[in-house]
């Protein structure tokens, strides 16, 4: 859900002037073998894929 008041927020000028959150700067990590996390700040992965897919939307 809130990604989507974000992306509502940002096509009609700045999320703060709808009380939004300002979206979370987050660390991208790759491994060797392909894997994928993103952390935020300097904290633990809150999520990760050892064999992340392109899939289509």
């Amino acid at each position: 859900m809130r990604a989507r008041e974000w992306a509502i927020a940002g096509a009609f000028r700045d999320p703060s002037d709808y009380d939004i959150p300002d979206l979370p700067s987050w660390r991208v990590r790759r491994s060797e073998c392909g894997g994928l996390a993103f952390a935020d700040g300097d904290g633990e992965p809150f999520i990760a894929a050892d064999q992340p897919v392109t899939v289509r939307r």
